[in-house]
């Protein structure tokens, strides 16, 4: 010990490294040798593995690649496995030097990684003034702050992720969604590179769906594109994200306390004035003079008036948009509301509307076409457009028979009950999608389906689809809505199989934010009883496209032009197809009866046209208004419950089954029974875990379709398809 010293006494590897072993350099012939029969044998491994790797351009972010796996038996293995193998650091060096032979830079390159992961590790240590005195400190910026080394640095976490680096998230909208793929984009790893390269990355990303990549226009704007940056994605998303927006009717106006206060302040400013004119009034007896009375009458009524319009300067009180549909709901509800989710159409740009205009309306006949136009005249045209004009849509809007507001996606109608547990609930009386229902029976306006469409009815010597320009495609697209030979689809929208999944995860949204226990569901049986035309109407008629009904005492309560494809909107979809098919076979037959007349042809042929005329029925009565609902009970008792199910697991909620008190029922002389009627429903319970993450947000297009909702799947292909989910 007292040669070695204090140091080298408790520390003997030091003084090896010191002064060096004699023996270390006597097995520096076989520790090369061996490098080299090493660096040889892993050779083919080396070199298969480096054509494997990322190439320089792919690790700079042009081209979308995934790890791939690498062959074992590398130089690396070859240097750990063979014999004699050395037991210095000076022969490990040497073996190592020496397996770099000329057709194998492999060792060489790894070395160069190690270098770049040290100088790497040092200059996130010296970032976060783990390295106060090293050379590196005298260049790089030191942090305003220190971290201890215990606690979070002490572990062998990624320091500079930890502390340095937050997880940018995609804004969430007011109704609590954000999109998967804005988020996904905001994170992106590479800087640039193809469009398909980020396609490729962001199809990886959780919850991203095609459908909202076709949406947003996005996988058009990076279709075969050379060369994008980052920024370009996000972008581009933040400005063509899908906006889903929520129109509430029926709910009770938000009041602004601020206003409140200032609409009362201004009222007790008036208040002793107009007190004063109305004791006057008190005072004037039936002898006053008719002038006084008048006079008196007009300072009081223009007073009032003008503490009204002050009044309202500052505030007018917001009054709830009344609700359409108060009567089809289960009796016994309270703060029934009917919620919208729409999906507005950004306005046309300012410059297209105009040319719009331009052509429509200015453009009579020798004018300069829109482009010919100097930049002033087309500016005073911007100008002047009338303001309908100016905010026309980008898009086609579709509207429903059952609402004003434009692009409804989805419609929920709900109230708020006590079920038999106690629990404060949201039910769900009805949820439906009018534009859907009408895409699903009528089909949607696609580029591919009109594309379709002109194929089939374009004669031989027309252009091709592709040889037209956008005024010619219009035209066509427009002259197909109008039914000259078209289809008459509605305008394309998302959500086509999962917009019940979007209405029931805004629900969960609502209720979690609102302090209810539950959110209920009715029952298909229900559905379809509410529904029941039988229960409301003794008869409708249809003729020459005029839609009537009368109630049980006979009287008209219903006439209304319909179009034949809106029928199933005013009485169910069995019956309205019945309908709108013998009101085509009623328009044939007379038009084959005029021609008829007109030919002067037989009269036994005559008669015969008058025959099936008169066997298509202008009334239908009884069974016909008896509506099925088959269809809803698909819904209400499987799509939606599942849905719910699938949904609440995750959140440590399932769907049950409860009672509601739906009021007292009535017997044929009107005595209501002595106890309450009660109706069974379905629930999920709102949990803690449920009202923790739905206040996070929820991406807008995460969501697998169940069940598909589409009418073209026949009834067998239905039950093939709910068996295999079951």
């Amino acid at each position: 010990m007292a040669d070695l010293g204090a140091a080298f006494g408790f520390y003997p590897q030091l003084n090896r490294r010191r002064q060096g072993n004699p023996a270390d350099s006597a097995n520096l012939p076989v520790d090369v040798l061996r490098g080299r029969l090493a660096g040889l044998l892993g050779l083919p491994a080396d070199i298969a593995n480096l054509l494997r790797s990322p190439s320089p351009t792919e690790m700079f972010g042009d081209v979308s690649y995934e790890a791939p796996a690498q062959f074992p038996y590398t130089t690396e293995k070859f240097l750990k496995d063979l014999p004699l193998a050395p037991t210095s650091r000076v022969g490990q060096v040497a073996g190592q030097a020496a397996s770099f032979v000329p057709l194998n830079p492999m060792p060489a390159v790894r070395g160069v990684q190690k270098v770049g992961q040290v100088v790497g590790e040092e200059l996130a240590a010296t970032m976060l003034g783990q390295r106060p005195n090293s050379m590196m400190s005298k260049v790089v910026p030191q942090p305003l702050f220190a971290v201890a080394p215990e606690g979070l640095l002490a572990t062998k976490t990624e320091p500079i992720e930890s502390l340095l680096q937050t997880k940018p998230q995609a804004p969430v909208s007011d109704i609590g969604f954000y999109s998967a793929t804005e988020q996904a984009a905001l994170n992106l790893g590479r800087n640039k590179g193809t469009g398909q390269s980020f396609i490729n990355d962001l199809m990886k990303a959780p919850d991203v769906k095609k459908e909202e990549l076709q949406f947003t226009g996005l996988d058009e704007f990076l279709r075969d594109k050379p060369n994008v940056t980052k920024q370009e994605v996000q972008d581009f998303l933040a400005n063509n994200r899908v906006d889903v927006q929520e129109v509430r009717l029926g709910e009770a106006a938000a009041e602004d306390p601020i206003g409140i206060a200032k609409r009362k302040e201004i009222f007790d400013k008036y208040e002793p004035q107009i007190q004063a004119l109305y004791k006057d009034m008190d005072s004037y007896g039936y002898d006053t003079p008719r002038e006084v009375l008048q006079s008196t009458d007009n300072r009081l009524r223009k007073l009032q008036e003008m503490r009204d319009a002050e009044a309202d300067a500052y505030y007018v009180i917001p009054e709830s948009t009344p609700t359409r549909y108060q009567k089809y709901q289960l009796a016994g509800g309270e703060n029934y509301r009917e919620i919208l989710l729409t999906l507005p159409n950004k306005p046309m740009e300012a410059s297209a509307a105009a040319e719009l205009y331009y052509k429509n309306y200015k453009q009579k006949g020798g004018e300069p076409n829109w482009s010919e136009l100097p930049v002033e005249a087309q500016q005073s045209i911007i100008d002047s457009m009338p303001s309908v004009v100016r905010n026309a849509s980008d898009a086609p809007e579709y509207r429903s028979s059952h609402f004003n507001e434009p692009n409804i996606l989805a419609h929920m109608r709900v109230n708020d009950r006590i079920d038999a547990d106690g629990k404060k609930m949201l039910l769900v009386e009805e949820i439906q999608s009018d534009w859907h229902q009408a895409g699903r029976e009528r089909g949607y306006k696609t580029k591919e389906g009109l594309e379709k469409w002109y194929n089939q009815n374009k004669l031989d010597d027309d252009p091709s689809f592709a040889e037209l320009n956008s005024e010619q495609r219009s035209v066509i697209e427009r002259n197909r809505d109008a039914g000259m030979g078209g289809d008459n689809a509605v305008p394309d929208a998302p959500f086509k199989d999962t917009w019940y999944q979007l209405a029931l995860k805004r629900l969960t949204k609502y209720a979690a934010e609102n302090g209810y226990e539950r959110i209920g569901l009715t029952t298909g049986k229900q559905q379809a009883e509410r529904f029941d035309l039988s229960k409301q109407l003794s008869r409708v008629g249809y003729r020459d496209g005029r839609l009537q009904g009368y109630d049980n005492d006979g009287a008209l309560v219903m006439s209304k032009s319909v179009d034949p494809k809106e029928l199933p909107d005013y009485v169910g979809k069995e019956l309205g197809q019945k309908i709108a098919v013998n009101a085509e076979k009623d328009a044939e037959i007379r038009k084959a009866l005029r021609q008829a007349i007109k030919d002067d042809l037989p009269e036994d042929q005559i008669d015969a046209l008058r025959n099936q005329l008169n066997a298509i029925p202008e009334e239908y009565s009884g069974l016909d208004l008896q509506v099925g609902g088959e269809g809803m009970k698909k819904y209400y008792d499987e799509i939606y419950p599942k849905f719910l199910d699938k949904y609440g697991k995750k959140y440590g909620a399932s769907v049950g089954e409860t009672q509601i008190t739906t009021g007292y029922a009535r017997d044929a002389s009107g005595i209501p029974a002595q106890r309450p009627s009660k109706e069974t429903i379905r629930y999920l319970d709102i949990t803690p875990q449920m009202k923790e993450g739905t206040s996070k947000g929820q991406p807008l297009f995460a969501a697998t379709p169940l069940l598909p909702a589409t009418s073209l799947l026949d009834e067998e292909k239905r039950k093939e398809i709910t068996s295999l989910l079951e």
